[in-house]
């Protein structure tokens, strides 16, 4: 089954397009399941400038916007309402409340903040020369398992998100990667697997396949996904990524159906 289960709209402040353009493009593509997942709109004081996610006002405009969708889809492809929520610690209570505020199918947890750092603004790439990246990969993976274990979200996007700018520590990586599998085997989460590292610097897949593997051995459900922000962009990918799946060792593919987890022959 073809799924794409994470994609953007305009509304989240650096993505064009609008719902039923990437739907148009769905079809085409083949896609049988699409997600809408558009960025929540983050706590006062993170995105002064409107780009990183939805402005608090239009939530409600996209939940309705995205239902008129599916409603108009028919058959195929099923249309999900999802959303796409950063972790924020000192935040937990308004994200959790943002996300109660509607009946998403699907919630998926991200990790763009590390402390008051974006990691993965391009504008922001400089700071990664100042930054022990050893340490900067460390944190990332601490935030992105706090996140998994929070019971906030059912799937970890873009997992090695941290890797986008190629920068990587020297070394052997496979003792943090069974260590980060472990963690979220246990938080009991599936990850996303997804196209969209393959056209960043990185040009590799989120996670790469070391790390995937990891998760395959601990028995975590991966979703597929391309993290489109642009309706030509939907699907795109997706043929590498389900390679990858299988090359890891599995067989199924997961969505969500009201936070319900499905598991589908690969």
């Amino acid at each position: 089954m073809m799924m794409d289960l994470h994609i953007h709209t305009e509304r989240c402040g650096h993505a064009a397009g609008r719902p039923s353009e990437y739907l148009a493009e769905a079809r085409r593509a083949g896609l049988e399941i699409v997600a809408f997942t558009d960025h929540l709109p983050l706590p006062d004081g993170y995105d002064p400038d409107e780009e990183y996610a939805m402005r608090p006002a239009e939530l409600g405009e996209y939940v309705a916007e995205v239902r008129e969708v599916a409603h108009s889809s028919g058959a195929a492809p099923r249309v999900l309402l999802g959303i796409e929520a950063d972790w924020i610690p000192q935040h937990r209570a308004y994200t959790a409340g943002r996300i109660a505020s509607h009946a998403f199918d699907i919630v998926l947890g991200s990790v763009h903040f590390l402390d008051d750092w974006v990691f993965d603004d391009p504008r922001l790439i400089d700071e990664w020369s100042r930054r022990d990246v050893r340490d900067a990969w460390t944190h990332y993976f601490e935030t992105l398992t706090q996140a998994a274990s929070s019971g906030l979200f059912d799937v970890m996007a873009h997992p090695d998100l941290v890797k986008k700018f190629g920068y990587v520590p020297p070394g052997d990586l496979s003792a943090l990667y069974e260590e980060v599998a472990a963690a979220i085997a246990d938080a009991g989460v599936a990850i996303e697997v997804s196209s969209a590292g393959l056209r960043k610097p990185c040009r590799e897949i989120y996670p790469s396949d070391d790390l995937l593997s990891a998760f395959c051995r601990a028995g975590v459900p991966v979703t597929t996904a391309s993290d489109a922000h642009s309706p030509r962009e939907v699907g795109r990918g997706l043929t590498e990524v389900r390679d990858a799946v299988a090359r890891a060792g599995y067989t199924k593919i997961a969505y969500f159906e009201a936070r319900e987890m499905r598991e589908v022959a690969l």
